[in-house]
């Protein structure tokens, strides 16, 4: 039963790293990605999950890459507003 719940956890880590890396990939377009990229671990975290070293590994590399994928949201809609207000797109 314990290795089910080490997989289900492996899996989950797999995939908050999977969508943080999209998230920077795709210039933080959709902060979704971060977001997600972020909570998982976190609540992993939280909850006290037993991980291997690896899935611990890999939580600190997708929280890292969510919260870069928020910042470059952020600049997205920075650079939208200042560039939209000097080419006459935002009125």
């Amino acid at each position: 039963m314990m290795e089910n719940n080490e997989n289900v956890l492996d899996k989950i880590s797999k995939l908050a790293f999977t969508t943080a890396i999209i998230g920077i990939c795709t210039i933080g377009i959709c902060p979704a990605f971060g977001a997600i990229g972020i909570a998982a671990p976190l609540v992993m975290k939280h909850k006290k999950a037993k991980l291997s070293k690896e899935t611990q590994a890999r939580n600190k590399k997708a929280v890292l890459a969510g919260i870069i994928s928020l910042v470059m949201f952020v600049l997205d809609i920075v650079l939208l507003t200042v560039f939209g207000l000097k080419l006459g797109w935002l009125q």
